[in-house]
């Protein structure tokens, strides 16, 4: 079996690095300890969508959501975890294919990728296992955990537990591709 240990992972560098700016009131700080690692999880008011427009870091993200006209499902969903990809991991992207996933005839296949990003109710970084999981879009995810590193497909979740009124934001090194969207321009590199 597995450790569960994150010792690379706790709440502050998560919220320096994507540049939120959050005020940490005690009375909303829980720590919960899991052997020898504490991870301080630390309610932030607003939702995912919120927290992905205030940040610099998930730029494309948002004019994404937007162009999928995702911005309402997101904010109503009562509880919700999003694996966010970073500008960067939108840069690793074939050449042309963000252009074209966002142009309006391409709407619903934008609208499947970033649901696939996404998986009903919360869950923190120390309640993975390796397992599948499945995502709003309603593809399967491949969560795998192996000592301070936890993986959704083949990125890396770089910072966890970024917490919204509605969620939980787990930030990732590169986008998810639905196995659907395999043909589409190039995805399948």
């Amino acid at each position: 079996m597995k450790t569960k240990q994150l010792a690379a992972f706790v709440i502050a560098p998560a919220l320096i690095h994507v540049g939120l700016s959050a005020e940490t009131d005690p009375e909303k700080t829980q720590t919960s300890e899991d052997k020898a690692t504490t991870v301080v999880e630390t309610a932030i008011p607003g939702s995912v969508v919120k927290m992905i427009d205030d940040s610099a870091t998930f730029s494309i993200l948002k004019k994404a959501i937007d162009a999928a006209g995702l911005r309402g499902d997101l904010e109503s969903i009562k509880t919700v975890t999003v694996f966010a990809p970073t500008d960067e991991a939108f840069m690793k992207l074939p050449e042309g294919t963000l252009e074209k996933l966002m142009l309006p005839e391409n709407k619903e296949k934008l609208r499947s990728l970033l649901m696939y990003h996404a998986i009903a109710g919360e869950r923190t970084a120390l309640s993975f296992e390796d397992s599948e999981v499945t995502s709003l879009s309603g593809d399967k995810l491949e969560v795998d955990l192996d000592d301070n590193e936890v993986e959704v497909n083949d990125a890396k979740v770089v910072n966890t537990d970024l917490r919204a009124g509605n969620g939980i934001i787990h930030v990732i090194d590169e986008v998810l591709v639905p196995e659907s969207l395999d043909d589409f321009a190039g995805l399948d590199d």
